[in-house]
């Protein structure tokens, strides 16, 4: 009974050591995106031609632009687009620790 005890204890141990590992390993970005215990933040930009930063072959668009959040703080944000998003239009960012999650285009009532 007792080394059973024992050999149940180890493999847990060993199981949860795997498993902070395995998380340790993950990119910040991934780490973030998973934790639920971070919080997410909103932050808000206005799509303008100037904040193309560069354009890969497969369309995607790298953009940094001056965000605003809803205590009005503000500062410059890099994201990633999948394709060139409209011209003037409002953008809510999800960020986690710094990285931006999801963005999606609202209204400018949206914006605070």
């Amino acid at each position: 009974m007792r080394k059973a005890v024992i050999g149940i204890s180890v493999a847990v141990i060993l199981g949860i050591a795997a498993f902070i590992g395995m998380y340790y390993s993950l990119s910040d970005m991934t780490r973030a995106n998973i934790n639920p215990f971070i919080q997410e933040e909103y932050w808000y930009v206005q799509v303008d031609e100037d904040g193309i930063v560069a354009e890969d072959e497969q369309g995607t668009v790298y953009y940094e632009l001056p965000a605003m959040n809803e205590n009005g703080d503000e500062k410059d944000i890099e994201f990633t687009a999948l394709s060139e998003l409209r011209e003037g239009a409002f953008i809510q960012l999800t960020m986690k620790e710094g990285f931006v999650m999801t963005y999606e285009e609202v209204g400018e009532e949206d914006v605070p």
